[in-house]
């Protein structure tokens, strides 16, 4: 019986056997998350080469030699998977967590990250959500090589600029391109001040608990498909779609507060104060210390007791709040994706806050051939707030606190009333009732609705449409109360209003196809018109004859003043290829072309012509390394191209008339521009060479060098003011950007409870002006542009401490050497460092232990210099301003020879304080820029109450930052331009929030 049975099994094995080597086998290879087709997945028959690669919908057919009935499944960023062979099989893949960035979204699609020749770093919108901040821009620094943020001020929903591999050119934009969702919106900010540091950022608009992921695209194989647009790096959002099978709804409430940040801006009391003014009015016109005591004590009617700390007293502790939910899901072909949001931050400076209310709608179908959807979004913001300049207008809290008030002035009378009016009181100026209004209103409406047919075979069209509106209502009043300069009119109020419309109609048709097992072949056909229009008003009114009513509005004005319209459009035109190419998985090329036409340019040279070409190979897929266990994965990057800038006044190579000048009551114009039909696009090339390594299945690595140089930079040359003009566009100039970028991410330990992971990344980055439009370089006052020097280069008098024998301050005298002079006008100016940080980046780490998770995140820059222009009025000046504590203490006297600073003297007749190193400080700091700790509820005990998901948390921002030990100031962040003054304090957030999902 035995017998038999072996027999049968036997003759059941090899017909078995037989009919596999006969029988081709066919299946479909999916994403376990989502149910999504894999294309490209490495189909192979265990234990031979035979294999193949899915097509574009995940499809495969291998013929089964006999004997052999096991298939191995693999894709890079998925768990390998090994199955036995059936018919009509479907294989479902499990992301591997140990492989980040599996797809990048770039060029009007998506590639995955295998095949990807470019240079781009992405994160996922769980790193973005971490941060507490309006912008969720702030949260790429630190997290994203390549990327610096420049913003001294930490007021809510405040702009701040944004370099992707260095400021890429010298007088046209340098701000990356802002993809969402396919479609390019509007990033440029507008306010009635271009001086005030203070306009509210467009980004601020989007809701981060909205993104799914960031990318940031920076060499030219991943950038120049954008061809004009792309010469500052493209940053691309994608927003959350539904998923497949999953009908979710998601809430996120989290509260708390912010508080003023680690600083060294301690303030001199009232009676150190008074202590140094005396010494200063001795030190000028003689008498003695208690006399000028007695004389100043009467001067500010000092009563000898009160000390006011008018930092102290303007802050506050902010209120945080944001809630969001969202719903998600997919019914048949047809996936949705809903949400709404509320933001409120109070800031740490009284009178300034942030509110935001945003929404948006997702929807995504498919019929037969066709898929369409579209994606809408709504926005209304709401910030109040001073100006944050660097000029120094006593209307601004932190001004008038600093630069204003004395520590002998109390905030308010005996009598209630507010003390020191005529001396910008910040309490008074900023009265919710009677004072200073300063409130910008945004409004952002974005609309992208697609169409797409699949045609088979791997050819479609694809067609969309974006809309993207971003209005501006911003109103500024001037008490006729409380403010000083208010106070004149009486009352002054000004509205300005403008509006930005970009229009974008893009139409791409497609090809996807595989052959030969091993060839994969991707190509692209596409044109483009984009349309932005922009508009503002402004017009102004003064003497409010019921102010003390507290009517501000500028409806009740009782004078109208000069009002203003101005509009502007531009147009662009674009035609587009591109191709990628890749064998056996292992060799990989591409190539883009991009032809741009913009009307921003002369008559003559409107057109501009991009490309790139790339290349990448995978040597880990080579036999010399097959089998390796250490290096897991191993790919080597080249690319070269082109990309463009046209970012520059909408009719800057026009011949362009203002109206406006009248004369004697009749109309007139005045030139604005003249024409120029020869200029033309700024042109950037750029050069990649990368390597991305993978060990043990667990470390990643990606060391990238890039030489970016612009050429026929759009540079503002000066003309004759004869002409009636001061300055005109033109393609002379060039600049250049080169450095190393490297990143590392892993796992630390992984097993069935634990997961520990981290990563640091770094960017060196050196920027130097290669040519300017003549061989003369600009000069500032404590800045240079000059070719073979970096942009932000400080050029300043280079200070040599205090001479401990009389009390003065020393520079040195000549451009080199070591000679000193007491005589500041004697003294040479100096190449002094640049602004740029020689190396910026970050590191953190993440550990999930059951339940738990825990975050910790780090940013750092160092080798930038930090200027303070502000110094003289912000606690080291000697003309009657609060000094510093420090100030006061370590000042010269004869009892203190070998004191820190200068002599305090009253005027400072020896120029002290005039601009020079002893105000130009290390730009270098470490900050803890986030800790998280969360715990998800056991779903024992959710389930109960119907909810899938529960986890509570605290997240805090901005704990700590370790500046150099010369630094002095708020924050060692700064504008772009390298230089801090009177700045909005740094600050911390605290929250704890709850996320449920049911």
């Amino acid at each position: 019986m035995k017998q038999r049975l072996t027999l049968f099994f036997v003759s059941l094995f090899l017909f078995v056997g037989a009919a596999l080597a006969q029988t081709k086998v066919t299946g479909t290879v999916l994403s376990q998350e989502d149910g999504q087709p894999i294309i490209g997945a490495a189909v192979k028959v265990v234990g031979t080469s035979t294999g193949m690669l899915t097509d574009v919908n995940g499809r495969f057919t291998v013929a089964m030699p006999e004997g052999k009935d096991q298939l191995e499944v693999s894709y890079l960023g998925y768990q390998s998977k090994t199955v036995k062979a059936k018919a009509n099989m479907r294989v479902f893949l499990k992301t591997d967590a140990q492989v980040v960035d599996e797809v990048v979204v770039t060029g009007y699609g998506s590639q995955r990250k295998a095949s990807f020749t470019g240079a781009a770093s992405k994160v996922d919108g769980a790193v973005v959500e971490k941060k507490s901040d309006a912008n969720f821009v702030k949260a790429l620094e630190g997290t994203i090589t390549g990327v610096q943020m420049n913003n001294s001020s930490s007021m809510p929903g405040t702009w701040g600029s944004v370099y992707v591999r260095g400021r890429a050119s010298l007088n046209s934009g340098t701000q990356p391109l802002y993809v969402i969702d396919g479609v390019p919106v509007n990033s440029d900010y507008d306010t009635m001040s271009s001086s005030s540091n203070n306009a509210t950022d467009p980004m601020a608009s989007i809701n981060p608990t909205d993104i799914e992921s960031v990318t940031v695209l920076k060499d030219a194989a991943a950038t120049a498909i954008y061809g004009a647009r792309a010469g500052n790096g493209v940053i691309v959002i994608t927003t959350k779609k539904g998923a497949k099978g999953r009908h979710n709804v998601n809430v996120d409430i989290k509260q708390g507060f912010t508080a003023m940040a680690n600083n060294n801006m301690k303030f001199a009391n009232a009676e150190q104060t008074m202590s140094l003014y005396a010494d200063g009015y001795v030190a000028r016109y003689g008498g003695t210390k208690e006399a000028r005591i007695a004389d100043l004590t009467d001067m500010y009617e000092w009563d000898g007791k009160t000390s006011t700390d008018w930092m102290d007293e303007i802050s506050r502790k902010g209120y945080y709040q944001d809630y969001n939910i969202n719903i998600s899901g997919q019914t048949g072909e047809t996936n949705y994706y809903v949400s709404a949001g509320y933001l409120d931050t109070k800031g740490i400076i009284i009178a300034s806050d942030f509110k935001r209310y945003s929404g948006r709608i997702n929807v995504d179908s498919k019929f037969k051939m066709f898929k369409f959807g579209a994606n809408l979004s709504y926005a209304h913001s709401i910030k109040n707030g001073f100006s944050q300049s660097t000029s120094g207008s006593f209307t601004n809290a932190t001004v008038g606190a600093i630069s204003s008030m004395q520590p002998f002035y109390p905030v308010y009378n005996e009598d209630g009333t507010y003390s020191n009016v005529d001396s910008y009181n910040p309490f008074a100026v900023w009265d919710k009732e009677l004072g200073d209004i300063n409130e910008d209103k945004t409004t952002t409406l974005s609309v992208s609705p697609y169409l797409q047919v699949d045609f088979g075979k791997g050819i479609y069209f694809k067609s969309t449409f974006g809309a993207n509106i971003y209005g501006l209502r911003q109103y500024q009043y001037w008490s006729a109360i409380y403010n000083p300069q208010g106070m004149d009119y009486p009352g002054l109020g000004q509205q300005y209003n403008s509006q930005t419309t970009t229009l974008t109609w893009n139409n791409i048709l497609g090809w996807n196809y595989t052959f030969g097992q091993q060839h994969n072949l991707s190509l692209m056909l596409g044109q483009e018109m984009q349309r932005k229009d922009y508009w503002y008003e402004y017009y102004s009114g003064d003497n409010f004859p019921f102010a003390s009513a507290g009517m501000r509005d500028l409806s009740t004005v009782g004078h109208w003043n000069d009002s203003e319209y101005y509009k502007k459009e531009a147009r662009l035109a674009s035609y587009f290829g591109d191709a990628h190419y890749s064998f056996a998985d292992k060799y990989y090329l591409s190539a883009s072309l991009r032809h741009d036409g913009s009307s921003v340019f002369g008559s003559n040279k409107r057109w501009g012509t991009f490309w790139s070409v790339g290349g990448k190979w995978r040597f880990t897929g080579e036999k010399f390394l097959e089998g390796n266990n250490t290096l897991t994965n191993g790919t080597f990057r080249v690319s070269y191209g082109t990309v463009g800038n046209q970012d520059i006044g909408f009719y800057a190579a026009r011949g362009f008339y203002v109206s406006g000048s009248n004369y004697h009551g009749a109309s007139g114009m005045t030139p604005e521009s003249i024409s120029n039909s020869e200029l033309t696009w700024e042109v950037s090339k750029k050069f990649d060479i990368g390597v991305d390594l993978q060990f043990f299945n667990r470390l990643n690595v990606t060391l990238d060098y890039y030489n970016e140089k612009t050429s026929d930079a759009l540079f503002k040359v000066p003309l004759s003011r004869t002409t009636g003009m001061t300055e005109t566009y033109q393609n002379i100039g060039s600049i250049r950007n080169s450095g190393i970028e490297l990143s590392i991410n892993g796992t630390i330990l992984r097993n069935k409870d634990l997961n520990w992971t981290a990563y640091a990344n770094l960017t060196w980055n050196k920027n130097k002006v290669i040519a300017l439009s003549t061989d003369k370089p600009i000069e500032g006052s404590y800045t240079i542009i000059e070719a073979g020097r970096p942009y932000r280069q400080f050029y300043m008098k280079e200070y040599a401490g205090v001479n401990p024998e009389n009390g003065k301050a020393q520079w040195y005298k000549n451009a080199e050497g070591d000679e000193l002079t007491e005589n500041y006008t004697e003294a040479a100016k100096r190449y002094v460092g640049s602004a740029d940080p020689k190396v910026f980046g970050g590191f953190g780490t993440t550990v999930t232990w059951k339940d738990f998770d825990a975050s910790m995140t780090f940013n750092y820059r160092l080798g930038g210099k930090v200027f303070d222009s502000g110094a003289r009025f912000t606690g080291f000046g000697m003309s009657f301003r609060t000094p510093l504590e420090d100030v006061a203490l370590n000042s010269w006297t004869e009892d203190n020879k070998n004191a820190k600073y200068p002599q305090y003297i009253y005027g400072d007749p020896y120029s002290s304080t005039q601009n020079s190193t002893r105000f130009l400080y290390s730009g270098n700091f470490l900050r803890l820029s986030n800790v998280s700790v969360g715990y998800t509820l056991p779903k024992s005990i959710t389930t109960k109450a119907l909810i899938e998901k529960a986890r509570i948390y605290i997240s805090c921002d901005n704990l700590h930052t370790w500046a150099a030990s010369d630094f002095v100031g708020y924050n060692p962040e700064t504008f772009e331009s390298g230089v801090i003054a009177w700045q909005y304090p740094a600050v911390s957030t605290y929250v704890a929030g709850v996320q449920i999902t049911f």
